[in-house]
């Protein structure tokens, strides 16, 4: 299973994310938390680590 961290290297290697500046996420102190999600039940959405957001 893929974790959360290598979806987030692989997405800001291969992705363009056009609503925010790159240099946001190149800082672990200045990064924006980036959360890949998995799935979504109801109002709950769930990351590859499974962990559980409302």
């Amino acid at each position: 299973m893929t974790s959360n961290r290598e979806l987030l290297d692989r997405s800001l290697k291969a992705v363009w994310h056009p609503c925010t500046q790159m240099k946001q996420h190149a800082s672990a102190v200045d990064a924006l938390p980036l959360v890949p999600i998995a799935s979504g039940k109801g109002v709950w959405l769930y990351d590859f680590d499974g962990h559980r957001y409302l």
